[in-house]
């Protein structure tokens, strides 16, 4: 270990629950490395340091992994989008397991043998796994680099944009929309915001552009929403971008602008300002023998991976059928309370009396309900709620407890309210669906006391990236 210029070579050999691979200096100390592969021997740039470990990003691979595969898309030394498609597809899903097994375990202390958790389940296109072209919805960056508006992907570990010009996580024809969308902006004139407030804007008053959010869903359709910082006096050229493409032949149905005037990098807008065309979408899940269709907002939550979402929800369904013995119906009440636009709860619709689903944001509860509508469920038997912590404990108040409660919170895992909340009435079954391990340990440890942990099944929403979704039955003890 080279302290002087704080570099080290170091052989990576497992993989920490976030991802990053981990290995060992010669005195012992834990390095965790952003970039590196289990097998690879990489020189990596130390960065924070810590008393009993260093975070490190790896700059060259000394030497490649056994099995390694050449990665499949040209961009893969800058975009930070794949970072594990030098895997093999079935090691990835091995190493998935293994992160869902060392945060339940490490984080979580739940003392689970390793065979407790399954391989993690993932889509198939016909007999191969669907590694690729399987996403419906990406956000994309704008940024300004030596005079030249980028628009694509974070680089690797950094803020800084990798401007994408080939992409093999969404249908082809997203980077068409991408090149229309560029090419009309320049035309406009229009130029990337500054990333801070303080930051000198090349284009002045046409230096606004934020993101780029493109949704295909697999039942089809194509929405494109342009976020960008206010910019009233900019109306018209964002009307005459939102025509052109929605008669230009990339096929986009809907244009909605958008503008965020928060600096923070996210990809979602804080006022709709205008919408072109089909402002919304839907799409179709095949769940246990039924269709489902849902519509979609332009800001609307929804599982990127079609296919594998529909295995997901099959997944929960049958877990939770496993849980009520199987004899409908399974009970009175089931409760959603992160029911976005009601993917689970419509789920479980058909073997419950009643369901209750609540979200935090009205469009999207709004939208829940409308999906019950939209599938014939009896009017009534789904209602849906705008709320939070507060309004699930009034929910308990006023409606006693359920025979099952869903969660799939967001990547924060539960908020501390709602897991008392659960403790504190303690329904008689549960089903958590979780897209970190780490935060699903740590709500899983909170429950443990009340809850036994019946089954546990990871898939695989997200090839190429060390992401899982895991799904987790409970009962009450």
């Amino acid at each position: 270990m080279d302290r002087t210029c704080g570099m080290l070579e170091i052989e990576a050999e497992r993989l920490s629950s976030d991802g990053r691979a981990v290995g060992r200096t010669p005195e012992g100390i834990a390095v965790f490395i952003r970039g590196a592969l289990p097998g690879q021997r990489v020189l990596a740039r130390a960065g924070r340091r810590k008393r009993n470990f260093i975070e490190a990003e790896a700059v060259r691979v000394m030497r490649p992994a056994s099995g390694e595969r050449p990665p499949a898309c040209p961009h893969a030394g800058g975009c930070g989008g794949c970072p594990w498609q030098c895997l093999p597809y079935r090691e990835q899903l091995r190493w998935k397991r293994s992160i869902v097994v060392d945060a339940l375990n490490r984080i979580g202390h739940l003392g689970l043998p390793s065979q407790a958790v399954p391989e993690p389940l993932f889509a198939r296109d016909g007999t191969a796994p669907a590694e690729w072209r399987f996403r419906n919805k990406m956000e994309f960056c704008f940024a300004e680099e030596d005079g030249q508006t980028l628009l694509g992907l974070r680089a690797r570990a950094s803020r800084r944009v990798f401007d994408v010009r080939q992409c093999l996580l969404m249908p082809p024809r997203a980077m068409d929309v991408l090149e229309e969308l560029r090419r009309l902006c320049a035309a406009q004139g229009l130029r990337a915001a500054p990333d801070r407030p303080s930051a000198p804007s090349a284009g002045g008053r046409l230096s606004v552009l934020r993101f780029a959010v493109v949704r295909m869903p697999r039942a089809g359709g194509c929405l494109l929403e342009l976020i960008t910082l206010p910019a009233p006096h900019l109306a018209d050229a964002f009307r005459t971008i939102g025509k052109a493409l929605l008669s230009s032949p990339c096929g986009i149905t809907g244009f909605v602008h958008s503008v965020r005037a928060s600096r923070s990098a996210v990809a979602s807008g804080e006022k709709t300002v205008l919408t072109l065309g089909g402002p919304g979408l839907e799409e179709v899940l095949h769940i246990g023998g039924r269709s489902l269709t849902f519509r979609l907002g332009h800001a609307s939550f929804f599982q990127v991976n079609t296919s594998a979402a529909e295995i997901l929800y099959g997944t929960a369904e049958r877990m939770a059928g496993e849980m009520f013995g199987g004899k409908e119906p399974w009970g009175q009440d089931c409760w959603d309370i992160y029911c976005g636009v009601g993917g689970l709860a419509l789920t479980f619709a058909p073997h419950f009396k009643r369901i209750f689903g609540m979200e935090i944001s009205r469009q999207a509860a709004g939208l829940a309900g409308d999906n019950a509508a939209l599938n014939g469920l009896p009017a009534g038997s789904c209602r849906f709620a705008a709320g939070d912590a507060s309004a699930l404990e009034r929910s308990f108040a006023g409606q006693g407890v359920p025979d099952l409660l869903v969660t799939d919170p967001p990547r924060a895992g539960m908020d501390p309210q709602t897991t008392a909340s659960i403790l504190r009435h303690r329904p008689p079954h549960l089903l958590l669906v979780s897209c970190d391990p780490a935060t699903l340990a740590r709500d899983l440890a909170l429950l443990a006391p009340s809850y036994a942990l019946r089954a546990i099944q990871p898939v695989d929403l997200f090839p190429q990236t060390p992401h899982v979704e895991t799904v987790c039955a409970l009962e009450r003890r």
